[in-house]
């Protein structure tokens, strides 16, 4: 299989997975997943936006018609087994924040609201989803996309006010979960996606395939080195490195199997953590290797069958109202399949 921007989404979403699924995974290179996502989807959104959609209203409402599509029904149906689950594993003694704390019912009417909402500004103690705290993060994002995609300079700025954002809390592990978690330090990622995207051309010169992947990777491993190192430079460092490695992806021509992989990233993210809770009876509460296996393997069937019926089916409504008269499609199909949620 080619290895291209959908086969990087997937390995993204088998880390957050296996992070989450087994006690015996290292600390880090889960967080700069999540945050690599969000570097991809500001260069991809950045790029549909200038050559496909346009800023002008109409292209834009079709931007957002079309983030609609591709990522609230699988939300939704995700939701709703998250909600079986909680009950039926509550009903045989079974606690599912085991798994992840906020894996429960939300505590509130506000709470419901705001997580059919997707609202990334307000605290969340129940998640049916329990990975999407991230995901809310995103799609608040994608307002602010047009902004970042009118020019170089606005990319620019987004990504100074946002690391200004990010300073304020220094580097210090007490505030990890602050700087990882909101939504103006989340923004850092998602400018700089856009203005390696702007400066595409000139930066083609630096575009690595094997050695940006091989260096993302081995800075995922300096948990090893230093215990510390994520929760304070680790998460800062691996934006540039995430975007170096968006920028030498996305000059590799997609193949089948390649898009195939991106279709599924989106569906493991969501769906990894409510599979494995049906898997806590028959393995217990360890998280061992085993238990990843065999909860990352029906994920991926669980997947499968989520691309089919949902995004599938979304996806040939959302090709009705993609192409904007007047804007030119871009090299080589980049967004064709690749600039769905991590995305897209």
């Amino acid at each position: 299989m080619k290895i291209g921007l959908g086969s990087w989404r997937l390995f993204l979403a088998l880390l957050v997975a296996i992070s989450h699924l087994w006690a015996g995974m290292i600390d880090g290179p889960a967080a700069y997943a999540v945050w690599g996502f969000f570097v991809l989807s500001g260069y991809l959104m950045t790029l549909v936006l200038t050559i496909k959609y346009g800023i002008a209203p109409c292209g834009l409402g079709r931007f957002a018609f079309n983030r609609l599509l591709r990522i609230y029904p699988s939300f939704i149906v995700a939701g709703v087994f998250g909600i079986v689950t909680i009950l039926v594993l509550r009903r045989i003694g079974v606690d599912p924040t085991i798994l992840n704390p906020q894996f429960m019912l939300p505590q509130s009417g506000q709470e419901w609201v705001g997580n059919l909402a997707m609202v990334p500004f307000v605290s969340q103690q129940g998640l049916p989803v329990p990975v999407s705290a991230a995901l809310f993060v995103e799609v608040w994002a994608y307002a602010l996309m047009p902004l970042f995609a009118q020019s170089k300079a606005a990319a620019m700025l987004g990504l100074a006010v946002a690391s200004f954002a990010n300073l304020q809390f220094g580097f210090g592990m007490p505030t990890f979960v602050a700087r990882y978690c909101g939504f103006a330090t989340g923004l850092m990622p998602f400018a700089l996606g856009a203005v390696v995207c702007h400066y595409r051309g000139s930066l083609r010169r630096f575009a690595h395939p094997i050695l940006s992947v091989l260096i993302w990777c081995a800075h995922g491993c300096y948990w090893l080195v230093n215990v510390y190192w994520p929760w304070t430079y680790g998460l800062w460092l691996s934006v540039p490195l995430s975007a170096w490695v968006v920028l030498s992806l996305a000059e590799i021509r997609s193949s089948p199997a390649d898009n195939i992989a991106g279709e599924l990233s989106y569906p493991v993210y969501l769906l990894h953590t409510t599979m494995a809770a049906w898997f806590l009876p028959v393995f217990g509460f360890g998280r061992s290797f085993m238990f990843f296996a065999a909860s990352f393997a029906v994920t991926l069937l669980a997947a499968w069958g989520m691309l089919v019926m949902i995004d599938r089916p979304m996806q040939r409504l959302r090709r009705s109202t993609q192409t904007v008269p007047g804007t030119a499609r871009g090299p080589d199909g980049i967004y064709a399949r690749s600039t769905g949620r991590f995305t897209g």
